[in-house]
Order: structure tokens, then C-alpha cells, then sequence
């Protein structure tokens, strides 16, 4: 997902956590909202069933999905000693999630969705005829256009390694490649996750190191990563930072508040204060704007 995406995504969350106060309304509202509005909570009555999930996925893509976020679960769920060596044991493979079908989505919108890579799926990376990719100093993503006769979960093999990625039919592997590369650097492939939305097979996954690639798979053209778009969430930056950013933030809610309260008669007065704060002789002249120590009658 791109950072526009985020931003934008974060707007409307925001917007709900404000307005139930806690997470655990936060939550409510969100699996709420998958229970009035999608299949989520259908269980299949068997294989032939299109709705819905086989019983126990849905709590499989829950875990999965917290797991993406919070490195400790994996460790929790007893995979300490799983090895990222080449050689290691095979770590357990990503949860293959399933496309949840909403009841006002069109069959119209769901063919015209991803005609196309968009501009956000292969920021600070490379698109190219059948897959594209993005990424951030911390993770990337990878696009795939899937074959029209290799769309579901069921169907495809997803082989994912710290240095390699190969996606292939599941029930012919050597004969049905739709992407196969060695990495041009290392990721975190026992956290790696993959989706299918749609006719697109999104990989995400996390970098061994925090530094910009300049290609994903080897032997590719390289990118100028001089140009990249380098701005970074605030989560990410070092703890002080984030301090420094809400002090300001706080800051700027309490200004604007206040310039609300003012009378236009207050406002213009306080605009030649300014003016005056500055002028020469002023005895405040170079110093910050704080009208609070100069008495008004």
C-alpha cells in the first residue's frame, strides 16, 4: 500500500477511533462493519460454496493481519526457532487470504479495478508488463498480474525466501511461472504476507535492512534513488521527534481554537500587534510573538 493510501485511509480511521474513543469501539465498529456489509462471518457449507471462508480462515486472517504489524506474534505463536538461514528449516508459508466480496461492489467496478498498475503501486520502484513494485526504507510491495486461469489461492504457489520470490501454479510449478527472481537484497520473508485482489497478487513484506534498493530482483536496470519520494511516517522517526512533532500538533489545535473564539474586532487587533511587536524602538523586537505578557485594555 502506498504512503498516499495510508494517509488517506488514516483520515477516515481517525475519524472513527475520535468518535468511539477506545479501541475496543474502534474494533467494534471495524468488525461491525465486515459483519452488515461482507461475507466475513459466512462459514462454507462445503467447497462449492462461493461465500464466505472455510472454518477457522477467518480467525487465520485476523492473526495474520496483526502479525504484519507486530513481529512478537510470530514469536508467540512458537516460531522463535525458526531459522532465516538458506539452509534453515522451511518457515510455515504466509496466510493465503481470501477476497472478501461486498455486497455493493459491482460486477462492473470489479473488472474496471485493476485494468491497470497505478502511479502509487510502484512508487520509488519500477513497474513493468505483468508485475510492478513499490517500497519505503522499512518494506516493499509487489504487484502480479495473475492469468485468468490462475486467480484463487487454492491455485497458486507462492514461494517466498529471504533473497528470492516465485509465484506459479500450484499444480504446475516448473510449467506455469508468472514471476521468479532472486532479490537484489534481503527481506523478512518469514513475516512476508500475500493477498489476491482480484486479478492482482499483492506481496508485503519487510526489509533486513532500512536502506532504499535500487532494483528488486537481480540484474534488473537500476533506479535513481536520488529522485525517490524519501518522506517517512511519523512512527518511524526516533521517539524525541515524535514528541517534538505532537508538542507541535497540539500546539497548532490550541492556536487555531483559539483564533475561532476571537471576535473579528480581536483579530484585527492582534494583527497590528504583531506589526507592532517588531517595529523599531519596540522593546520586544527580535523576540517570539507572545501577546500574553503585553497588558490590553
Amino acid at each position: 500500500m502506498s504512503i498516499e493510501d495510508n494517509h488517506r485511509n488514516d483520515a477516515m480511521l481517525m475519524e472513527i477511533l475520535q468518535n468511539r474513543k477506545t479501541i475496543t469501539g474502534f474494533l467494534d465498529s471495524m468488525f461491525g462493519f465486515l459483519r452488515r456489509n461482507t461475507d466475513f462471518y459466512h462459514n462454507k457449507a462445503n467447497e462449492a460454496d462461493q461465500l464466505g471462508f472455510p472454518r477457522g480462515m477467518r480467525d487465520q486472517l485476523v492473526f495474520g493481519a496483526l502479525q504484519r504489524y507486530d513481529t512478537d506474534a510470530w514469536s508467540s505463536a512458537g516460531n522463535q526457532d525458526a531459522e532465516v538461514e538458506d539452509n534453515g528449516p522451511t518457515v510455515p508459508p504466509a496466510i493465503e487470504e481470501i477476497t472478501i466480496n461486498t455486497e455493493e461492489t459491482s460486477e462492473s467496478e470489479m473488472k474496471s479495478k485493476h485494468l491497470s498498475f497505478s502511479p502509487s503501486d510502484c512508487k520509488n520502484g519500477a513497474c513493468f508488463d505483468t508485475y510492478c513494485w513499490s517500497q519505503s526504507q522499512k518494506d516493499l510491495e509487489v504487484y502480479v498480474k495473475l492469468p485468468p486461469d490462475l486467480k484463487a489461492a487454492k491455485q497458486l504457489s507462492v514461494d517466498i525466501k529471504s533473497h528470492f520470490i516465485k509465484v506459479s501454479g500450484k499444480f504446475k510449478p516448473d510449467q506455469q511461472i508468472i514471476l521468479e527472481g532472486n532479490l537484489s537484497q534481503r527481506i523478512k520473508h518469514n513475516e512476508a504476507v500475500w493477498t489476491i485482489d482480484q486479478d492482482t497478487l499483492i506481496i508485503s513484506c519487510d526489509k533486513t535492512k532500512e536502506l532504499w534498493w535500487d532494483r528488486l530482483f537481480e540484474g534488473q536496470p537500476e533506479i535513481d534513488t536520488t529522485k525517490l519520494d524519501c518522506e517517512r511516517y511519523i512512527d518511524e522517526l526516533p521517539e524525541d521527534s515524535q514528541v517534538a512533532i505532537e508538542k507541535l500538533r497540539v500546539q497548532q489545535l490550541a492556536s487555531d481554537q483559539k483564533k475561532q473564539l476571537q471576535s473579528p474586532e480581536q483579530t484585527k487587533t492582534m494583527e497590528r500587534l504583531k506589526i507592532a511587536w517588531d517595529a523599531e524602538g519596540s522593546p520586544f523586537k527580535g523576540q517570539p510573538f507572545d501577546p500574553s505578557i503585553v497588558q490590553m485594555s
